[in-house]
């Protein structure tokens, strides 16, 4: 009977995981969906065209307009232009608050909901502090979210957040890869003959 009443346990442990880690899987910040096509939130993004991101062309990426969002300054929907489903896979996120206790408030959140972060992402001396927290479900699917708090005005001053779908990024740069990095795609490519045209003076 105790054997017993130990299988059904370890059976039950093993098929609550998925659910357990399911729980804990954010994929929704500030009414944006991750997955979603991104026609979904037109009413929330500024009205010129997308553009792809420049250093990752397989997304293309629409501004978001502040005044839809209380409290946030900025922001973009990021989406996948290769495998034509127009996936949301990243949401940006600035903040008019740009003061640090508001950054702490965010961290005593995140770590309340979430636990200890698992990456540190910012610099030795603190000019920016962002922590990365990451998750995966039952199915292999990952998201990043990563808070930041930035004084370097070539960094996304003030306050962000970053929450990215990690597995549908994978499936957009691998459709990309196989489009656009072919041989026939090399044809065109030059060499440098000398290095001195890229050395400062």
């Amino acid at each position: 009977m105790r054997r017993a009443c130990f299988l059904f346990l370890a059976l039950a442990a093993l098929f609550a995981t998925p659910a357990l880690a399911a729980q804990g899987f954010p994929t929704t910040l500030a009414g944006f969906t991750l997955g979603d096509p991104v026609e979904n939130y037109k009413a929330y993004c500024r009205g010129e065209k997308a553009i792809p991101v420049s250093d990752a062309p397989f997304l293309s990426e629409a501004l978001l307009k502040p005044e839809n969002l209380p409290g946030v300054r900025g922001g973009s929907l990021s989406f996948g232009n290769c495998l034509g489903n127009s996936r949301l896979v990243r949401i940006k996120l600035k903040f008019n608050d740009r003061d640090q206790g508001f950054f702490n408030r965010l961290y005593s959140r995140y770590e309340a909901d979430f636990g200890k972060p698992d990456k540190y992402l910012g610099d030795a001396f603190k000019n920016v502090i962002a922590w990365e927290w990451s998750f995966q479900d039952g199915n292999g699917g990952r998201v990043s979210l990563v808070l930041m708090w930035s004084r370097d005005k070539e960094i996304r001053p003030g306050v962000s957040i970053k929450m990215t779908q990690e597995t549908y990024m994978n499936e957009e740069y691998e459709c990309y890869k196989a489009k656009h990095e072919g041989p026939m795609d090399k044809t065109g490519t030059t060499k440098i003959g000398s290095l001195d045209a890229y050395v400062p003076r």
